[in-house]
Formats: structure tokens, sequence, C-alpha cells
């Protein structure tokens, strides 16, 4: 996939309505370069109730996200006195917070969460797909995890913070020696009973395939020959409506801002997550990641 040259704008479109038909939104993408990609896509707009919609969801999501957050900190207060049974009770409140959190966000934000297999039992690595920011929000409202996110995301406004609340562990991409403290606190983690959720990919796609994963963050688990569970995410959007490719995942240079308002205009979105029937062991990480991969497009449905 080609690295896109991107300019967003994100205007009022009155010139092309009809009289009767309300003022459009217009978030529109214009690629430049040499096109190895396949087909661009459209050009989006949002009506004025799409407009509508998305700002009071991205409210009520702060709300959400607020009263969740000062809930669990809340919990957590009284643990803090409690030296032996502290940090086990804290990681069960995190735990729950999570889950409640992911839940509430699916029925303010309408996605409907469908699941196939089971999920993953807690203290393993697990392997997922990502298409988009909203990928953490369904795993939790699911199976609840600690993720391996980019250190960028710790430096975001509000999310930032709540990020570190659900114990995200953070990787700055470019030092390749940080890659080294990411894994022993990934494994800590682990030892400590947490599903250990990463992106191999690297990054988020358009959803047409799954890029080949890199191994970095699975040679421990390939040391020390420990199973690897892996899923698969997959969107769509209800018939009419704009695509799954282009308003839910986050492949585009589009900033967060535009495109979080172009996902919440959506009416509804539908996520299914496919997990893994069985995991994945292999002596080398390279071969954990070749056989990960296989697994994975088996069992993958691609965005359209």
């Amino acid at each position: 996939m080609r690295r896109l040259d991107a300019r967003c704008s994100f205007s009022m479109d009155q010139s092309s309505a009809s009289p009767n038909e309300e003022p459009r939104t217009q978030l529109q993408t214009v690629a430049e370069g040499p096109d190895t990609t396949p087909e661009e896509p459209q050009r989006q707009r949002l009506r004025a109730r799409e407009w509508a919609r998305a700002v009071f969801r991205t409210a009520t999501v702060f709300m959400w996200t607020t009263v969740v957050a000062a809930a669990m900190l809340a919990a957590w207060t009284p643990t803090f006195a409690m030296p032996a049974a502290g940090d086990p009770l804290r990681r069960r409140i995190r735990r729950r917070a999570q889950r409640t959190w992911g839940r509430g966000m699916m029925l303010l934000t309408g996605v409907r969460v469908s699941t196939e297999g089971t999920p993953p039992p807690e203290g393993v690595l697990v392997v997922s797909n990502h298409l988009s920011y909203l990928d953490i929000v369904v795993v939790d409202s699911v199976a609840p995890a600690v993720f391996v996110s980019k250190a960028e995301v710790r430096r975001w406004p509000f999310w930032g913070a709540v990020a570190a609340l659900g114990g995200t562990v953070f990787v700055d991409r470019a030092r390749k020696r940080d890659v080294i403290g990411v894994r022993h606190r990934m494994e800590a983690a682990l030892q400590r009973g947490d599903r250990v959720l990463i992106f191999p990919e690297a990054t988020s796609t358009d959803g047409s395939t799954i890029r080949p994963l890199k191994p970095a963050l699975l040679a421990g688990a390939a040391e020390r020959n420990m199973p690897v569970y892996w899923l698969t995410l997959s969107y769509r959007t209800p018939p009419g409506s704009p695509a799954a490719r282009d308003r839910v995942c986050w492949w585009q240079e589009i900033g967060f801002v535009p495109h979080v308002l172009a996902l919440f205009g959506l009416r509804r979105i539908q996520c299914t997550i496919r997990f893994g029937d069985a995991p994945v062991r292999a002596a080398h990480r390279k071969e954990l990641a070749a056989a990960l991969h296989t697994r994975m497009l088996q069992r993958f449905e691609p965005v359209e």
C-alpha cells in the first residue's frame, strides 16, 4: 500500500444541493502521485443530520469516558491501603471498567458487534489485524485486554491519559532499543494475568487484506514456545450508507478529528470479530508471524 500524499478539506457544501436538500458537510481526500493501490475512496459528504449526529456522539462519548474513568479511579482509591491484595484488585477493577466502557461506547456510537468462536483466555498474547482506532473499543467490549500502541498516543489530549489508565504499553517505533523494554512490559502484563493484544501489521489498513505481520513483538512468544491466540476484525455499513472502507477504516492521511466526525456521522456500523479456533506456536518469530498471517487470512472477511 502506498503512502498517500493527501490533502483534507472539511467544509459546508451548499452549491450542489437542491432546494429540498439540507446543506451537506463535505469530507474530501485528494491523493496525488502514482496510483499503485486499489481504487481511491469516493468523495464523502456529511449531511446536516449526520453532522448533528457526529457532534452529539462526540459529546456523549467524552462524557461516558469521563464517568467510567472517574468511577474506576474512585474504586481504586481504597486498594492503595491493601499492600498484598491491592494490585490484583486494581487489575480486576480495570478489566471490568474496560468492558463496561466498551459496551457503553458501542451503544453510543451505533456499533453492533457479533462474534464467532470463543474469546481467548486471560493471560495470553493475542494478535489482531488493525483497521481503525475503533478496534480497541470493540475488543474491550468483548474481551478486555492490555494493548500495545505507538508512543504518540500517550501524548494525545485526554485520550492519552485514558489509554494509560487502561494499562496500554506504549512503544516508541523511532527507537529500536525500545522494543526490548516493550517486550519486558508485555511479559509482565502476561504474568499478571492480562490478555495482551498487539497489532503486528504496525499500521491501520483499508481492510482489503491483512498485511504481512512484523515479527519483532512475537520474539518472546517464539523463544518460550508460547501459544499465541489470534482474531480478525471486519466492519460493514448498512446498504445505502457510505462504505466502511472509507468511513471506518483509518488508512488515508486524514486527520483524527475529521475522520472521527465522519465515523460518528454513520447511523450504524456492524463489526464482526472472528476468534481463532486454535492458538499458534513456532520456534522462530518470523515463522510464528507467517503462520499467524496464514491462519488469519483464512478467516478474514475483507472490508467493503
